[in-house]
């Protein structure tokens, strides 16, 4: 599997998304990444 790079306008609106929906696990799939990336 080929690791993916992005940028850092996307990493902070999972994490903000994240923490407004107050479930990671609904995000990461949400944008198709793994949820212990989320956590991170």
């Amino acid at each position: 599997m080929k690791r993916r790079k992005h940028s850092k306008e996307f990493k902070l609106q999972v994490v903000k998304e994240a923490l407004e929906v107050g479930n990671k696990a609904l995000v990461a799939r949400r944008y198709e990444i793994s949820p212990n990336i989320v956590q991170r």
